[in-house]
This record gives C-alpha cells, sequence and structure tokens, in this order.
C-alpha cells in the first residue's frame, strides 16, 4: 500500500476538502485525487462520501482514517527507538492526565523520576476521558492516566487498572443538602448542577443512578472542561456536581452531600497505545507510578 496515498487520505480526512488538502500538500487537485482513487480501488471501498463542498468520511474511511494513523505512529516510533539506541540520550516525556492524578499521586511519580533521570523534560497534558484518549491516539503523549470502564469507545488502548476511588456528590460546605441527613436521589433535583464537559464516564454513571430509581437524570445547565472553574463554581453557588472523592483534596471549602444509597466506585489507571514502544523515561515513570499505587490502593 503507498503510504503516500495514505497521507492524503490523512489530509482530506483533517481538512474535509481536496482543495485545502492541495494547498496543504503543495500539489495540485487532480494528482490528489487520483491519489485517492487509487488508495479506494486498492481496499475496494469508498472512503469519502463527495459533497458540493466538502468530503465526509464514510464508515469503510474512518476504519482507514484509524489504521493510517498507526501504521504512522508505529513508524514514528520506529524513528525515535532507533534514535534513542544510537544516542544513548534521555528525551522529552509527554503524558496524559485526568484531574484526581494531576492533584494526587502524578507529580509525586514525576519527582522520582526527574530524580532518577535529571536529563529528562516531562510535559503533562490535563483533560478528561475522550480528550486524553484522542491525545494517546495521535501519538502526542506516551500514556494517559484516566477512569478505566469497558467501554468499546476505548476497546483499542491497552489499559492497566492501579488504584481506585469512590464517586460523591459534591457541594460548598454549608450548603443546603449538608446536613439535611442520608438524602433520597429526588432531593438533588432541587439545585442546579454543574458538570465537567468532557467527562463521559462520570456523566454514565450519574445518569445510570437516577435513571435506576426511574427518575430523571438531572442535566447540568453549565458544563466546563476546566476542574479549577467547577470547584470554584461550587464554592460559589448551591449547585451540585458528581465527581470522585480527590475532588476534595486542596479544596476545604468542598464536602460530600449525605445520601441514603452508595455509590459506586471507579477505577483507574495506565491506558496507552497496544504495542507502542516506550521510551526509558516513560517505562520509568510507570515502574514509579505501579510503586505508589501499591502502597495506596485508593485515592
Amino acid at each position: 500500500m503507498n503510504l503516500q496515498n495514505l497521507r492524503y487520505l490523512l489530509s482530506i480526512a483533517e481538512t474535509g476538502s481536496v482543495t485545502r488538502s492541495a494547498d496543504q500538500l503543495n500539489m495540485t487537485q487532480p494528482a490528489l485525487s487520483r491519489g485517492l482513487a487509487a488508495l479506494e480501488e486498492e481496499v475496494g471501498a469508498q472512503l469519502f462520501i463527495r459533497l458540493p463542498k466538502s468530503m465526509r468520511l464514510t464508515v469503510f474511511g474512518r476504519v482507514m482514517v484509524r489504521r493510517a494513523q498507526s501504521v504512522f505512529r508505529q513508524l514514528e516510533d520506529a524513528q525515535h527507538e532507533i534514535r534513542h539506541l544510537q544516542e544513548h540520550e534521555e528525551t522529552e516525556l509527554a503524558v496524559g492526565s485526568g484531574p484526581i492524578w494531576l492533584t494526587g499521586l502524578l507529580p509525586r511519580a514525576i519527582n522520582l523520576t526527574t530524580r532518577d533521570m535529571p536529563g529528562v523534560s516531562i510535559s503533562v497534558i490535563g483533560g478528561f476521558e475522550r480528550q486524553l484518549a484522542e491525545l494517546v491516539r495521535r501519538g502526542q503523549v506516551a500514556f494517559i492516566l484516566t477512569e478505566l470502564t469497558e467501554d468499546p469507545e476505548f476497546s483499542d488502548l491497552l489499559s492497566e487498572p492501579l488504584a481506585s476511588a469512590h464517586y460523591a456528590v459534591v457541594a460548598r460546605q454549608g450548603h443546603p443538602l449538608e446536613r439535611a441527613g442520608p438524602l433520597d436521589l429526588t432531593d438533588l433535583l432541587r439545585f442546579p448542577w454543574i458538570m465537567p464537559d468532557k467527562a463521559v464516564n462520570a456523566q454514565k454513571r450519574l445518569d445510570g443512578l437516577f435513571q435506576t430509581e426511574g427518575l430523571t437524570p438531572p442535566v447540568a445547565r453549565i458544563r466546563s472542561t476546566s476542574n479549577s472553574f467547577i470547584t470554584t463554581y461550587l464554592e460559589q453557588s448551591n449547585a451540585l456536581t458528581f465527581a470522585v472523592t480527590p475532588i476534595l483534596r486542596g479544596h476545604p471549602g468542598l464536602t460530600k452531600i449525605p445520601l441514603a444509597r452508595p455509590l459506586p466506585k471507579r477505577t483507574t489507571g495506565i491506558q496507552r497505545l497496544r504495542d507502542d514502544w516506550l521510551s526509558p523515561a516513560a517505562e520509568r515513570m510507570l515502574g514509579h507510578l505501579r510503586d505508589i499505587t501499591r502502597e495506596q490502593e485508593e485515592f
């Protein structure tokens, strides 16, 4: 399979336009169209729906894009591995992390890693499940620290459980519900909600709690990708959120709302690409994370 044609596929998928991709690739539109047509003929399927002003991926196209991204990641990994073997130099390491790791065990693991490897530079990108999964799929981070579920959306990633944390309904200290005794879910519907915009798993668990009791789940009128904004907003309002208890760490103005029913735990850990090459720095940090969580299995 022609790698250049795969590059054409990825470019058109990104821009949604043969015209823009041709400009981006510094080539003519007919040449780009011929390359795409050759790829479609080779795989025996139409990869794009040709619209008047854009190109939209078909289901076959989405499969090819995912596989093509994997091919180029593997080639890039091979180059990195060879370069490392040639130079024996410590390199940069990028990792993705969910909020509870950012304020919990990750700083400790980074401190241990930089102590062991003083020459390594580490960058940390925060986010929620879907954002983080895309980062690792694109090869922008070596691995991510996030909630682990059996959701097929993340089945392409290799998961390693490390720790667990309990969910809670969280509000400000002094909230009207704080001292109201063990509450039913219906009591929670009287107040506004704020939720992380990309926290897919937390939203699914919250919805499931209400649906199992025949209730319509609360609709979060305010959403944000910033954990800092959410905690600040909670401290200044009567809003509620559904999050794991480590969110309370470092936020003395927040508290758990007492409920009559138990809430689920979530498992969190490492996700990365299957069969992906990891640098010595990444391997070292993963080793420290495993050691730390063996000592402290719950956040």
